[in-house]
């Protein structure tokens, strides 16, 4: 009989951690891009991302647009999906395609500067099936990725399209994360000024932020994947809030180094807030 209870004890963690995996890989947004959900008096916006537009492991900046704009004749859908890269996303693009969006912002490449940081990191995006095993992520297919995102947008939407720079990865600006996302951001903002597009400042803000209100981190950048584990673990299981749990962690703006609390999505809502102003009104149909 103990053998049993001891098989029931030991069942709850392992029933509670693939929970939670299932929660981080799996999971979508309920108003992710589904021409099922169009409605026929609303012009589309579609936010397309990683986690950070998900919204399940951190603040959702998409549901703080929705709240705030819900008397504008606006319909918000979320492109986001945890870890994904310029790489897989391209996998996904015909979900937006086929929306015919009106509006799309674009918020991606934490995950491609994060694997290119160590080869645990790179395997665990291999073993979550986030890339192939033949593919090695770099600056140069970011790049390319890219550029093929925006190219079909163009080619297949008449959507306006705003391009968002990479948020701070952890709260350390001068560790290797950050100076590569430097990089990746200023690769963002020279392709909307080549190609006339509205680019959204998010690094920007978020570093002017960090320097007016300095972190008093307890960890580095190095604990992201545990904290991100204990974060997710404390919101779910125990109800504690991303402002909560980024506070006890000692930071500004993330929990976890990647993911954003409720400040940080502030940020990236009210740089898209103006650009969701340049959305013409619907003609008035004729009686």
């Amino acid at each position: 009989m103990w053998y049993v209870i001891v098989g029931l004890l030991l069942s709850i963690p392992v029933g509670v951690y693939f929970w939670l995996r299932s929660k981080v890989l799996h999971h979508r947004p309920e108003n992710y891009p589904n021409t099922a959900l169009k409605l026929a008096d609303k012009q589309v916006v579609v936010c397309i991302g990683d986690s950070i537009t998900h919204g399940n492991t951190g603040a959702n900046y998409v549901d703080l647009l929705a709240t705030t704009f819900a008397d504008r004749p606006w319909q918000f859908f979320n492109a986001g999906r945890n870890a994904d890269l310029t790489y897989t996303l391209l996998d996904r693009l015909d979900d937006v395609i086929q929306l015919q969006p009106d509006l799309v912002t674009v918020l991606i490449g934490t995950n491609d500067v994060n694997a290119t940081l160590s080869q645990w990191r790179l395997k665990e995006y291999r073993d979550i099936g986030r890339i192939d095993p033949g593919v090695t992520p770099s600056f140069e297919s970011f790049q390319a990725n890219y550029r093929q995102i925006i190219s079909r947008l163009r080619a297949e939407t008449k959507a306006r399209i705003a391009l968002a720079s990479l948020p701070v990865m952890g709260e350390d600006l001068t560790h290797e994360a950050n100076l590569r996302a430097d990089s990746y951001s200023l690769f963002i903002k020279q392709l909307c000024i080549d190609e006339g597009l509205t680019y959204l400042p998010v690094r920007e803000e978020m570093k002017a932020y960090l320097g007016d209100f300095p972190t008093k981190r307890r960890y580095g950048y190095e604990a992201a994947r545990r904290l991100l584990t204990v974060s997710v673990a404390r919101h779910y299981l125990f109800g504690h809030s991303w402002d909560q749990i980024c506070a006890a962690n000692g930071n500004q703006l993330t929990q976890d180094m990647l993911h954003f609390n409720s400040i940080g999505a502030r940020i990236i809502a009210g740089l898209i807030t103006p650009f969701l102003q340049t959305l013409q009104p619907q003609p008035a149909t004729a009686l």
